[in-house]
């Protein structure tokens, strides 16, 4: 009986001992037996060690072209047998550390030419990573360059230009994209830490991709900003928008995918006369009681139904936001909580800017005089803070402080008050505090700020 041949894909990398030496070495064993061909090799290429430990040494890495009678399955169990032999020990390496030697297939086509799909514990064709890393297509570009790639539609050398144009990041423009780019992802075993945003990125922002990129697998960034939490249709048009400089910005801080859309995309076949149905909104829980809820009514619902729909979309690991918005923090806890507990929820300390301001996309709204205005919001925040490690535990007069501390003549203050971060209430809290978060809204130079500090924390 003649065994079909298929043509596969093998990727090499390495940054441990001598890389060309093991790459040499185990071509050699991969053809040993006769049933597999090499048919074209890449030049070794030099790359930056991407995640993982710091300082690990660069890597080099290669792609081989291979002609087989070996079922897929059998080619992986072969490369892994070659690893070990040549001091790979896979059970006991630190993810993501050094490699003596890493193999890995790629793709396989049958005789026809068309992709085989493998989805197991160990293989995954086609490698579902594969079109975002530029260091793996730069060597297939060599051996394969009009090669078209099954997700992107893209040649290896269209999609190594298209990645080399954005940064490495991928850039999709539906939740669907987004979806099937997640779903590959998890397929592979990675995890997923999720940032949603609406874009205008600042530090405080790429500090969540960054923390993401460091405790995940891979790090992906939502762009939508959400009409469905904006009670002011003036505000929704003023809200900054900056998506190309949003992807640059994305690129350099370890972001693997961005994506965007529009609601429609978001609730396809949902809407009527271009609005989602009241019966169709997540319900905010309880924390969604007073402050923002009072003063920015349906906001926290707008936000909580966006939220448990890009969790849908996404599925991610982690997902991660920022302390300064506190209350919608806990909105983000009830709505995992109702989805039985995933994501896992991380709320980020809030970075600021030197003055002590908040950071936040609207600070790009707000003049110079606007600016110095805003700085008192800070002061107010630090000066109940300070009263509490005074040891007062009153609630009202903790709130007198830090309304005297924010007031100033052009600072419109909405609220500025105290409550139990753990046991939260719509109204003050009564009796003395074992727990304390002051929270503080204003209109400055007719841009809404909010802020807040948490008065046991570490004052951010």
């Amino acid at each position: 009986m003649v065994r079909s041949r298929i043509t596969a894909a093998i990727a090499l990398g390495a940054n441990v001992g001598e890389p060309e030496r093991s790459f040499k070495r185990a071509l050699s064993l991969l053809e040993r037996d006769g049933d597999v061909q090499i048919l074209r090799r890449s030049h070794w290429h030099g790359t930056d060690a991407v995640g993982g430990p710091a300082e690990q040494p660069d890597y080099t890495n290669g792609a081989v072209l291979v002609e087989t009678t070996l079922t897929p399955g059998a080619l992986l169990e072969r490369l892994h047998g070659i690893e070990a032999h040549l001091g790979r020990d896979r059970a006991n390496e630190e993810r993501r550390g050094p490699r003596v030697l890493d193999l890995d297939l790629l793709y396989a086509l049958d005789e026809e030419g068309a992709f085989l799909a493998e989805h197991g514990d160990e293989l995954h064709l086609p490698h579902p990573r594969m079109e975002e890393r530029p260091f793996v297509l730069a060597p297939l570009k060599e051996i394969a360059p009009a090669q078209r790639l099954p997700r992107s539609g893209r040649t290896v050398a269209e999609q190594l230009d298209f990645l080399e144009e954005s940064g490495g990041l991928a850039r999709l423009e539906s939740p669907a994209e987004a979806r099937a780019w997640c779903e590959a992802a998890r397929a592979a075993g990675a995890t997923i830490g999720f940032v949603p945003t609406m874009g205008a990125l600042h530090q405080g922002h790429l500090e969540l991709v960054r923390r993401a990129a460091m405790e995940n697998d891979l790090a992906c960034v939502s762009v939508f900003v959400n009409p469905l939490q904006f009670n002011d249709p003036a505000d929704l048009e003023k809200y900054p928008r900056d998506l190309e400089g949003d992807a640059r910005l994305l690129a350099g801080v370890g972001c693997a995918m961005v994506f965007t859309g529009t609601l429609e995309g978001f609730f396809p076949g949902e809407l009527v006369d271009g609005a989602l149905p009241a019966a169709a909104y997540v319900p905010p829980g309880p924390s969604a009681a007073g402050l923002e809820g009072e003063f920015r009514p349906g906001h926290l619902d707008g936000v909580a139904t966006i939220v448990d729909r890009l969790f849908d979309v996404v599925e991610p690991t982690r997902a991660y936001f920022g302390a300064k918005d506190f209350q919608q923090c806990l909105v983000v806890q009830h709505v995992a909580d109702r989805r039985g507990g995933a994501p896992e929820i991380v709320r980020c300390p809030t970075v600021r800017e030197s003055t002590g301001i908040a950071m936040s996309s609207r600070n790009a709204l707000l003049d110079d005089g606007a600016r110095e205005a805003a700085r008192a919001l800070h002061r107010g925040l630090s000066a109940a803070r300070d009263a509490w490690v005074a040891g007062e535990r009153d609630a009202s007069s903790l709130s007198q402080r830090l309304r005297e501390g924010a007031s100033q003549p052009s600072v419109d203050l909405e609220y500025a008050e105290v409550r139990d971060p753990q046991r939260w209430t719509p109204g003050q809290p009564t009796g003395a505090l074992e727990r304390a978060v002051g929270l503080v809204a204003a209109n400055v130079g007719g841009v809404r700020l909010i802020d807040n500090m948490e008065f046991d924390g570490d004052a951010r």
